[in-house]
């Protein structure tokens, strides 16, 4: 039975601010700022959600106004089904915007649901199943000329899979990953980025190209490799707001779990579908957003996507893509331009509604 994902999110101003400046006389004063969001959300998997989202963002005494902030995030949610998601997230600038760290953990008991693999997996086959999720990345580059950078990432996933639909495919224990799966991975990251505000964009490109082994060398249970290309341009000038464009193209090798098989659908990667609605070995998706001003710190946005995944390269055809669409509305955290945001969007699949505290890309 198709369900309706629905998300309600608050948001206030921030609970409590602390700033600490520097001497009158530096070149620029430090800013340390601590902002508490409290976040309340509905779905049916969860029921209701109720959590704190804490932000540090930081800058140091003397920078220039070029300079990218450091950020530290926690965040907690609790659900009345008693499930937990947790994450700590930290994005880190260094010499001028010259060396970049981002990381993250988390731990999640989150349910899903899984349709099968391939373009046309159907509505009748979806089938929960309740994931228990330990997930951590770390990801270093260094810029080496102008706007280009090059550095490595290490992933690790370590996931069980407590319940199933007995009648499921899952319960099957055929598909890799159906009884969890650990999974560690390292490869190499180059990337030109021209953004003028890593958080809200208004031009400049962003380009991203990964290359990940995942083995059992490493510690992991299964051997295969995942690239992408990740392409995006910001544009501004084209009416009152800016036109984000995004072209995501993913490929799997080897014997990949399902959780890393390429996926469509969810929060960042078409809207209008439940996470992971779609995954084969290859996927590829173009979307893009219109990001307009309303009044003050809220604005606006217009979206569209399409995608599908893939098997082998020959499978692509040009009549296979799943569209997506809706609009939504944003508003301003901080002078950084970080945002929430609250969407809603449809396609073939339905009407869903997403809460998230950052731009979809």
């Amino acid at each position: 039975m198709k369900k309706t994902l629905l998300a309600l999110a608050l948001t206030a101003s921030a609970f409590a601010a602390k700033a600490q400046s520097a001497p009158a006389d530096s070149v620029s004063a430090a800013s340390r700022k601590w902002n508490i969001y409290p976040v309340l959300f509905y779905t049916p998997e969860t029921q209701v959600g109720l959590g704190v989202k804490l932000i540090h963002v930081r800058k140091e005494e003397g920078h220039a106004p070029t300079d990218r902030p450091t950020f530290f995030s926690p965040t907690l949610i609790y659900t009345s089904k008693k499930q937990i998601l947790t994450s700590f997230a930290v994005d880190v600038w260094r010499d001028k915007n010259k060396k970049h760290l981002s990381a993250q953990v988390e731990y999640n008991d989150y349910p899903y649901f899984f349709f099968g693999i391939g373009n046309d997996a159907p509505d009748e086959a979806e089938e929960p199943f309740t994931s228990r999720t330990v997930n951590f990345y770390a990801q270093f580059e260094r810029r080496i000329f102008d706007k280009v950078y090059l550095g490595a990432r290490y992933e690790f996933k370590h996931e069980t899979i407590p319940k199933v639909d007995p009648q499921g495919q899952l319960a099957q224990r055929t598909i890799i990953g159906s009884e969890g799966t650990t999974a560690s991975g390292f490869g190499l990251v180059a990337l030109v980025d021209s953004r003028d505000n890593i958080y809200t964009p208004t031009r400049g490109n962003f380009h991203q190209f990964s290359t990940m082994v995942f083995g059992k060398y490493l510690g992991g249970e299964d051997n295969f490799a995942r690239y992408k290309v990740d392409l995006r341009k910001y544009q501004s000038g084209i009416g009152p707001g800016v036109l984000a464009m995004q072209g995501l193209f993913t490929f799997v090798t080897g014997d990949a779990p399902f959780q890393f098989l390429s996926p469509i659908g969810g929060v960042y990667v078409m809207r209008g579908l439940l996470e992971g609605r779609f995954r084969d070995e290859d996927a590829a998706v173009v979307q893009a957003d219109y990001r307009f001003p309303i009044a003050g710190r809220v604005g606006g946005a217009a979206f569209g996507g399409a995608g599908q995944v893939f098997k082998r390269i020959p499978d692509f055809a040009f009549n296979r893509f799943h569209l997506t669409g809706g609009g939504g509305l944003r508003y301003k955290l901080n002078k950084e331009g970080m945002v929430v945001r609250g969407d809603v969007a449809f396609s073939e699949q339905g009407m869903y509604l997403y809460f998230a505290f950052a731009e979809a890309f």
